[in-house]
């Protein structure tokens, strides 16, 4: 059968990594019965009931359909962006209705009531354990929450956080994956910007244990154009807003719809080396087969971390910024790349899939959760 192209994409092939029915039907069942169990609360009450049923109905059919297609990246980017997009309208609705605006003001600041997220755990806890100062607005119990959940799942999925849990990640996502192609081809790093994110993160903890300033969240995180947006009442404030400003259109729209590249994932964000170090220790890894592979460097053109370079290709294995996104599975003509155990070639697809959907339906749930509850008492408020 001749096969049509587009975009470098074989399509009518059937996927290598089909899996089989039984085997497809085993992990959505098992998604869906985790699914129903964490979320359904044993069916305490009617709404948990529901709630788990429902969920469990949606993990299943995604697991069910990445299985049998043998295709990950198409359902991974719904679940991934649509986590991005309910923890959004949550955060920002939390905020218009119990502090009257979504922008950050001092008072919230002095009074030590700014919500904590994941990215800043890597430079908060340094000056905490060695100065015993916590540097961001915020409890010690806030810190200890977040950084225990995130802490866990980078264990288990290392980068993988990155691309299936992460709720911010949705945004330079569906930005990188929008274009049909690149209006600037750049298809890998060179030596100073694979270096540059360990080195910023080693800046930012210097920072925080010896000035005790938290640079990145007060200055430099791009990510503060949606979330938290100081208010604007003093010169400060206006040059930090343009700041702001100017790195979340550099980095998380114009930057990555231009290149198709992950640009504030795979360049500034503080959790990049903290995953990719922690993530050593993750029992799941992205392997090539070098005797399947054929160096059609199709995976090191597609991959929007730059995680598949040259000479990471010839030794058959990806460098461990990888996100674990499938991107390359899916376009390799071979099928020559898969997720496999940690120091083996054994695939463990449906293993990864179903506890990547499993997690990111979880807390998912949550941010609808807050919604639902909003729309029945009028009120609203996170964990």
């Amino acid at each position: 059968m001749k096969l049509l192209k587009n975009k470098g994409n074989p399509v009518g092939r059937v996927s290598p990594f089909r899996q089989s029915l039984r085997t497809s039907l085993i992990a959505a069942g098992i998604t869906a019965f985790l699914l129903f169990f964490l979320i359904g609360s044993g069916g305490r009450t009617t709404q948990a009931l529901v709630g788990g049923f429902l969920f469990a109905i949606v993990g299943g059919v995604f697991t069910f359909q990445i299985l049998r297609s043998g295709r990950v990246n198409r359902a991974r980017l719904i679940l991934f962006i649509g986590i991005c997009i309910f923890f959004t309208i949550a955060f920002s609705l939390e905020h218009q209705i119990n502090r009257g605006s979504i922008l950050l003001t001092s008072t919230q600041i002095e009074e030590a009531d700014v919500p904590i997220c994941p990215l800043t755990v890597p430079f908060v806890v340094p000056p905490l354990v060695i100065r015993g100062v916590m540097i961001f607005p915020t409890s010690i119990k806030a810190l200890l929450g977040i950084g225990l959940v995130w802490l866990a799942l980078a264990l288990l999925f290392g980068r993988g956080w990155c691309s299936w849990i992460c709720f911010f990640g949705g945004i330079d996502q569906a930005c990188a994956a929008a274009p049909k192609r690149p209006r600037i081809k750049v298809e890998s790093l060179n030596r100073f910007w694979r270096i540059f994110p360990y080195a910023f993160l080693l800046f930012l903890i210097l920072v925080a244990v010896f000035a005790l300033y938290p640079l990145f969240c007060a200055w430099l995180c791009p990510l503060r154009i949606a979330y938290d947006p100081p208010a604007v009442n003093t010169t400060l404030e206006w040059i930090s807003a343009l700041i702001f400003v100017g790195g979340g259109l550099t980095f998380l729209i114009v930057g990555p719809l231009l290149t198709k590249k992950r640009l504030f994932c795979s360049l500034i964000c503080p959790l990049l080396p903290a995953n990719a170090i922690i993530g050593r220790l993750s029992p799941f890894r992205v392997k090539i087969d070098r005797n399947k592979c054929n160096n059609c460097g199709l995976c090191e053109k597609v991959c929007e971390s730059f995680a598949i370079t040259k000479d990471s290709l010839a030794k058959g294995k990806v460098n461990m910024e990888c996100t674990k996104c499938g991107r390359c599975m899916d376009i390799c003509p071979k099928g020559a790349i898969d997720y496999c155990l940690i120091g083996t070639s054994i695939s463990v697809r449906p293993v990864f899939v179903t506890l990547a959907v499993v997690f990111n339906l979880l807390i998912m749930s949550g941010f609808i959760i807050v919604l639902v509850r909003f729309l029945q008492t009028g009120t609203i408020k996170f964990f």
